[in-house]
């Protein structure tokens, strides 16, 4: 079973996560304990805005359209707070993912189970929302 999540988030910097970008292909298999994996499987690009209170924020790499992005949750700090913004695709503008009620954002530590994501839908009409996959 698929379970809708929306995001929403805040600002930017860096912090320091291991990524690979490579082509969309099953979102079934599993991919690790303390990674996150965001397919861009909708007309724009995205990518992962994370966030924790000690260390701070930061943006990973945008994800073009039928690509995945794999990050592995750096190993300190505790929780992660992980939120998705898009790019889009007749603009340099970007958004944020709409929000489902106030909150929806994905808290991702180095020891917690894997879990995968994609953004979908079109940036016409603000259409654009992200989707969990079970972590076969």
């Amino acid at each position: 079973m698929q379970t809708r999540r929306f995001i929403s988030a805040v600002a930017v910097l860096a912090a320091g996560l291991g990524a690979a970008i490579v082509p969309a292909g099953s979102a079934s298999a599993a991919i690790g304990t303390g990674r996150i994996q965001l397919c861009s499987q909708g007309n724009y690009a995205s990518r992962w805005f994370y966030e924790n209170a000690q260390y701070g924020n930061a943006y990973a790499g945008w994800v073009n359209p039928g690509e995945c992005q794999t990050l592995t949750v750096p190993n300190y700090g505790n929780l992660w707070r992980f939120s998705v913004q898009g790019h889009y695709n007749t603009s340099d503008d970007t958004f944020m993912m709409p929000t489902a009620g106030n909150g929806a954002e994905v808290w991702m530590s180095s020891t917690t189970s894997g879990r995968k994501f994609a953004s979908l839908g079109t940036t016409a009409a603000n259409s654009h929302y992200w989707i969990e996959y079970p972590n076969d």
